[in-house]
C-alpha cells in the first residue's frame, strides 16, 4: 500500500508495561489508515495480556514485513524459552526477551524493511548479556548506526531538551564535557530541529554546569573557561546562555527556546517530566533512522494491573511518524 508509514514495535520488558501500552495505543489507532504497525514479540505473550487487560484483538502473526497490513496488530513472531510471566518482578528471561525483540526490529529498520522504530521500556540492568553491554537504548542504537555520537532528545510539542551526557554517574559529568562534546551535542540539535522539526533558524539555550552559572567563578569556571567561549565561537547557530537551570525554567525561559541543551540527565529530564505531565518522547537524534520511545521505565509497581497509561507511548508512535515525513518530503 502506498503512502503507508511501518511502524515496527519492541516489545520492551514483558513484566514491564511495555505489552499493555502497546496493545492499548494500538486499539486506540488501529483505524489509522496511513500506519502499519508491527510488533516484535511472542504471541502468547500479548495472548496473556490480553487475557489480563480483559481484551479482545485479532492478532496477524506475519513472518515478514511485507506481510503486515494496515489496521491490524501485526506481529512478527519471536522464538523463545518459554516460561512464566511475572508482571511486576525483574528477570533475567524477560531481559533476554527484550534484547531478543530489538535486534529483530533492528535488522528491519537498517534493512529499510520499517521506517521508523519505537521501544517499549527495557531494564537496564536484566537486559545485559554479551549482546546488550550498553547504559539503554540510545548507546545501543547509536552503536548499531555507527554513529560516534547522537543527542537524547526529550520532546513534548514545542517543548525539546536534550543532554550533553547520557546515561553516566554524577562524578564523571564535569570530566565529560570537553570542548569537542559540547560542539558535537550543540550542532546534532540545531541539525535535527531544522531537518527533523522544519525550523529554518532554531534558536537554542544552552543550561549553565555549575549553580547560578557559576556566579563568574565564585562557584565554579566551567562556564568562564569552556561553556561561554564555546557560545561565541558558534557564529552559524543561533545559541544564548549559559542560563542557571532553576532560574530559566522558573522563569518560563523555555517559552523563548526552539531547543534547549542541559549538561546533563537530570539537569534536563527532571523539569522534562515535571513540565510535559507523563505524556513526553525521549528521540534519538542524529541517526539516519527515526527512533523514539515513552518519556517512561518499565514501571513494575504498576505492571500486569490495568492501570498503566499509554499516552506517552502513543505520542512517540506520532511522533516518530512526523520527523520520517519531515524527513523524506
Amino acid at each position: 500500500m502506498k503512502n503507508t508509514i511501518k511502524v515496527g514495535i519492541t516489545l520492551g520488558d514483558a513484566n514491564g508495561v511495555g505489552p499493555e501500552i502497546i496493545i492499548k495505543t494500538f486499539l486506540e489507532t488501529k483505524s489509522i489508515r496511513n500506519t502499519i504497525f508491527i510488533v516484535y514479540s511472542p504471541v502468547d505473550v500479548i495472548q496473556y495480556y490480553l487475557k489480563n487487560l480483559n481484551l479482545t484483538l485479532d492478532l496477524n502473526i506475519i513472518d515478514a514485513v511485507s506481510n503486515a497490513e494496515c489496521g491490524k496488530f501485526n506481529i512478527i513472531s519471536i522464538d523463545y524459552e518459554r516460561f512464566q510471566l511475572s508482571p511486576g518482578l525483574p528477570s533475567k528471561n524477560t531481559g533476554e526477551l527484550a534484547y531478543r525483540s530489538i535486534a529483530e526490529a533492528s535488522k528491519d529498520i537498517l534493512n529499510n524493511s520499517i521506517n521508523c522504530i519505537v521501544t517499549a521500556p527495557i531494564d537496564k540492568n536484566t537486559i545485559q548479556s554479551n549482546s546488550f553491554s550498553f547504559h539503554g537504548h540510545t548507546e545501543f542504537f547509536t552503536s548499531i548506526a555507527n554513529k560516534k555520537q547522537s543527542l537524547m532528545l526529550m520532546v513534548k510539542e514545542k517543548l525539546r531538551i536534550g543532554i550533553v551526557t547520557n546515561h553516566i554517574a554524577v562524578k564523571g559529568i564535569s570530566e565529560a564535557l570537553t570542548e569537542k562534546n559540547i560542539i558535537s551535542k550543540i550542532n546534532l540539535l540545531n541539525e535535527t530541529l531544522k531537518s527533523d522539526f522544519t525550523i529554518n533558524n532554531p534558536r537554542i539555550a544552552l543550561l549553565a554546569l555549575n549553580p547560578h552559572a557559576g556566579d563568574k567563578g565564585l562557584i565554579g569556571n566551567e562556564e568562564i573557561n569552556l561553556i561561554n567561549p564555546i557560545i561565541n565561537s558558534l557564529d552559524n547557530v543561533n545559541i544564548s546562555g549559559p542560563f542557571p537551570a532553576d532560574g530559566f525554567f522558573a522563569s518560563g525561559k523555555h517559552h523563548l527556546y526552539d531547543g534547549i541543551l542541559g549538561m546533563y540527565h537530570d539537569q534536563g529530564l527532571i523539569p522534562f517530566k515535571i513540565l510535559s505531565q507523563n505524556q513526553g518522547i525521549n528521540f534519538t537524534a542524529g541517526l539516519p533512522f527515526v527512533r523514539t520511545s515513552p518519556d517512561h521505565g518499565t514501571a513494575y509497581e504498576i505492571a500486569g494491573k490495568n492501570k498503566a497509561n499509554h499516552q506517552s507511548f502513543k505520542n512517540a508512535i506520532d511522533l516518530a511518524k512526523e520527523i520520517y515525513l519531515n524527513r523524506v518530503t
